[in-house]
């Protein structure tokens, strides 16, 4: 399959390093084109409307974008929201997205008591207002390559928090826009309770990202340098 193509793109240096691991012969074809995204339409598209009334909870708002599949591990938010809570915040977890796992993640909420705390938005075609409104952006991934959500709620300024999937250290400047936490349920739930006890700590995060261009528009370079051989 691969014979067909000049070159393949790569999302991440840790993409990269992965796939040429299982086909190291394709090493002079393989380059690296991070995700271009049009921030100033993302910014208009967050002004766009209110959802106030779909996330009217109190105290902190979670928000969580992805397929609802095993490599999003939604399926653990109800537990790890319920440790959140236990340890004395009050927060409300919201899950944009669909998919087949859906049933398996409602079923969770339902076995840990988080039907009030973690709520199923559904698809939303245009996401950014959700992030707009919501106080921390966590990814709580078993998987992910180069996870284009965590990058548009830094560049809308919000606190990121990941989990440690083994892509994480390429995502984001752990500690300094962004936060990575364990994966295991227990520690995870922990971590998040540390991090929102600490508003001086978001707030660093929030400054950070709006430091820092994460449009990559510079990539657009890479490909026009591709097009002109």
């Amino acid at each position: 399959m691969w014979k067909a193509y000049d070159y393949i793109a790569s999302i991440s240096e840790a993409v990269t390093k992965e796939f040429l691991k299982k086909f190291p012969t394709l090493k002079n074809r393989i380059i690296l084109i991070k995700n271009i995204l049009p921030e100033q339409l993302i910014k208009r598209q967050a002004e766009s409307f209110s959802v106030e009334k779909e996330m009217n909870a109190s105290g902190i708002k979670i928000l969580s974008i992805g397929r609802f599949c095993y490599a999003k591990n939604f399926d653990n938010v109800p537990d790890i929201c319920r440790q959140i809570r236990q340890n004395g915040l009050e927060v409300t977890w919201y899950l944009i997205g669909f998919g087949k796992n859906e049933k398996q993640v409602r079923k969770r909420i339902c076995e840990t008591g988080m039907k009030q705390y973690v709520k199923i938005l559904g698809k939303k075609e245009n996401p950014y207002p959700y992030i707009r409104a919501c106080d921390v952006y966590v990814q709580p991934s078993r998987y992910e390559g180069n996870c284009v959500a965590v990058r548009e709620a830094q560049m809308l300024g919000k606190p990121v928090i990941i989990t440690g999937y083994p892509t994480a250290e390429s995502q984001l400047r752990n500690g300094i826009d962004g936060i990575i936490v364990p994966l295991e349920n227990r520690a995870c739930g922990e971590k998040i309770s540390e991090i929102l006890r600490e508003p001086k700590w978001l707030e660093k995060l929030v400054q950070e990202c709006r430091k820092k261009d994460y449009s990559n528009r510079q990539e657009i370079n890479k490909i026009e340098c591709i097009c002109r051989e």
